[in-house]
């Protein structure tokens, strides 16, 4: 399969953009993933750069790369080393939208942003399709398997905002 392009990479599967068309986990795989991650995150910046010039509307457009597109080019094209990184079920928990967000609420109260963040069943959702991607890059031989018996732990990293932890103090905004 050739390598994918930003169009191609946008509507793949989580664990198959990763992996952008390129097989294998050797160096000469990885140097090639990464040039095409490289290319792909140009066409990304084009795109997002046109979507934004043709807005009309009152509110700018965030057009997102594909699935830790940017995490895969820091990582050098190493999809064991994205996967293995400490915020990776983090990324996939804003992938399936269920991270952490600031959203316009209009109700009787008014109309305002309000934050919201992850529960429980937003973490389980994220460590199960965290566990399914893993599996997948593992079947398709792009990432090595974990040893028998080893623990399966994902950590998510802490919300941006830490309410304080004395009784009666309130944030500052």
């Amino acid at each position: 399969m050739p390598a994918m392009n930003f169009d191609q990479a946008l509507r793949a599967e989580p664990w198959h953009a990763l992996a952008l068309g390129i097989p294998g986990m050797s160096p000469g795989a990885n140097a090639s993933r990464l040039r095409t991650a490289r290319r792909v995150w140009r066409e990304y910046q084009t795109y997002s750069q046109t979507v934004y010039d043709s807005q009309i509307w009152t509110y700018d457009p965030d057009p997102q790369p594909s699935f830790c597109l940017y995490p895969l080019i820091e990582a050098g094209g190493s999809i064991q080393r994205v996967v293995d990184a400490p915020n990776f079920a983090t990324k996939v928990l804003d992938h399936i939208g269920r991270g952490y967000r600031e959203e316009i609420v209009s109700d009787e109260d008014g109309t305002r942003w309000e934050r919201f963040g992850p529960g429980i069943n937003d973490y389980r959702a994220a460590a199960r399709e965290t566990a399914h991607i893993r599996a997948q890059l593992q079947l398709r031989g792009l990432i090595l398997p974990r040893p028998r018996g080893h623990a399966v732990t994902y950590g998510f990293l802490p919300p941006r905002y830490e309410p304080p932890a004395a009784p009666g103090v309130e944030p500052s905004f």
